[in-house]
């Protein structure tokens, strides 16, 4: 029995997944994000099954989050969780409710802290990415990876914008140019994009085709060549993801275009909240994202662990 089988995150099967996923529904609504995730993840793991693509499958691992959960605790009591999920690096995802009602602030989610703390299947010392962590898990987050190996952390404020389903089917898109036209991104064009993709590194091609393959995606192409200058995707939040504008096509007004189109594309498809996760000063998406109607909801931070 190796030293994960015992360790203290015990992994949720699909059904305790769903169970979780509702229980965030209940208590927080469909806005929230962590329920996003989990929404979004079981969508992605019948896309996979339906496609019979098996889950070994290392082509595809970009798109199989894992959950888990106090091995000795029960999540439905404070729906504590970890996710763990490996594109480019190890991301990992956590929350627990405990610290809302906690009595005392030393008790402030312990039980998530006991996972965080024992674990050994979160890679601190090797490049992991903590997403969308709560502020007020910010700091203890911070020391502990420093004290698990990590050579420094460089921490990024973002705030996520939230658009309601209803609001979103009824989001007017511009009108496109004769010189352009829309059209979802095919496998070819991975090649090109993952060239201009900022994150691009050993594993992120791969990434990509599995995003193109199952998610929904825009291009923007000109009318006359066909050339794609311009494309946005949905992320694993089932919302707006890397927009990229190609400098000689700026300001022709494609951003907010394909922002909108994918905006309703996804609210046509699916019942679900429509968001995005901008860094917070990152002033011209977030007027983007407003003029079509978005709101700011809730700000956290994403926090780069450094290699030792």
């Amino acid at each position: 029995m190796s030293e994960k089988d015992i360790d203290i995150l015990r992994a949720l099967s699909d059904n305790e997944v769903d169970e979780l996923m509702k229980l965030y529904g209940d208590k927080y609504g469909p806005l929230n994000f962590h329920y996003l995730l989990f929404y979004n993840q079981r969508k992605w793991d019948r896309q996979l099954e339906a496609a019979g693509i098996s889950k070994d499958d290392n082509a595809y691992i970009s798109l199989r989050k894992r959950f888990y959960t106090h091995r000795k605790g029960d999540f439905r009591k404070y729906g504590t969780y970890v996710s763990l999920h490996r594109d480019i690096v190890q991301s990992v995802s956590f929350f627990s409710w405990q610290s809302e009602e906690a009595a005392k602030e030393e008790e402030e989610a312990e039980e998530l802290f006991d996972c965080l703390e024992q674990t050994e299947r979160i890679e601190w010392s090797s490049g992991a990415l903590l997403t969308n962590v709560d502020l007020k898990f910010c700091a203890r987050v911070k020391d502990l990876a420093m004290r698990k190996g990590a050579s420094g952390i460089q921490a990024r404020e973002c705030f996520g914008m939230i658009l309601p389903h209803d609001e979103a089917l009824s989001v007017q898109v511009p009108d496109l140019l004769s010189d352009f036209e829309l059209r979802p991104l095919s496998d070819d064009d991975a090649r090109m994009v993952h060239t201009i993709w900022p994150n691009n590194r050993e594993g992120s091609f791969e990434y990509l085709r599995a995003l193109i393959r199952f998610n929904r995606t825009l291009g923007a192409c000109r009318s006359d060549t066909g050339e794609l200058i311009a494309w946005i995707f949905q992320n694993d939040f089932s919302g707006l993801g890397m927009l990229q504008v190609l400098p000689k096509a700026e300001r022709r007004g494609l951003g907010g275009l394909l922002a909108a189109a994918m905006t309703k594309l996804i609210a046509k498809g699916e019942q679900v909240t429509v968001t995005a996760w901008i860094v917070t000063n990152n002033w011209r998406s977030e007027a983007l994202l407003s003029r079509i109607g978005y709101q700011k909801g809730i700000v956290n931070e994403w926090i780069k662990l450094l290699p030792a």
